[in-house]
């Protein structure tokens, strides 16, 4: 049963989205029992640059960053998302005296759940790359260039076109939301 495919991918994403959420309700408690609730407002401002951070992923993705290894960015997409919904998560709080926030935090926590499919059906489609070059008789230390070409050649890849069909709208929703939090929190302000 551990050595299942279900088990081996599913388990390490559902172990993190749920340590994600132990880890934010946990670290907003202690703030509040240490009378720091005042350190939360900073922590979605840092929260907001590292998920801006990780919109490296993207921009390497479509070539506007033009050197670095991809898997780098990825890593580095999958972190800061991880550490700034994190922080995001700590900075709402458990408070429900805001609509706008909670509706933005509930979303930030649905594109982080995506993105964690997301990461498990990228990991499949490597996967199966990898035996489609294996079945072919390629060597393993085959050049990114033939990998890409067997990797849009798998079946697997709509799924993937069809997670990210999901996951970018939510994305462009949770920034709308995020913007308009972030203006109303200028507009709200105590500015004397």
């Amino acid at each position: 049963m551990w050595k299942s495919l279900l088990v081996q991918r599913t388990l390490p994403l559902t172990i993190s989205y749920l340590l994600l959420i132990t880890a934010g309700i946990s670290l907003d408690y202690i703030l509040h029992i240490a009378n720091l609730v005042w350190v939360g407002r900073y922590l979605g401002i840092a929260g907001t640059v590292f998920l801006a951070l990780s919109f490296g992923y993207s921009a390497r993705k479509k070539k506007i960053i033009k050197s670095g290894a991809l898997k780098f960015f990825l890593k580095l997409h999958c972190n800061t998302g991880w550490v700034g919904t994190l922080m995001i998560f700590v900075h709402s709080g458990i408070h429900f005296n805001a609509i706008l926030p909670w509706m933005a935090t509930a979303l930030m926590m649905v594109v982080t759940a995506s993105g964690h499919v997301g990461q498990y059906l990228l990991k499949k489609v490597k996967d199966e790359v990898k035996l489609k070059i294996q079945q072919l008789g390629i060597n393993a230390s085959v050049d990114e260039e033939i990998e890409q070409q067997q990797y849009l050649d798998t079946l697997t890849i709509k799924i993937l076109e069809n997670w990210r069909k999901v996951h970018m709208p939510m994305v462009s929703v949770l920034l709308a939301l995020t913007t308009i939090h972030i203006l109303s929190i200028f507009f709200f302000w105590n500015w004397k």
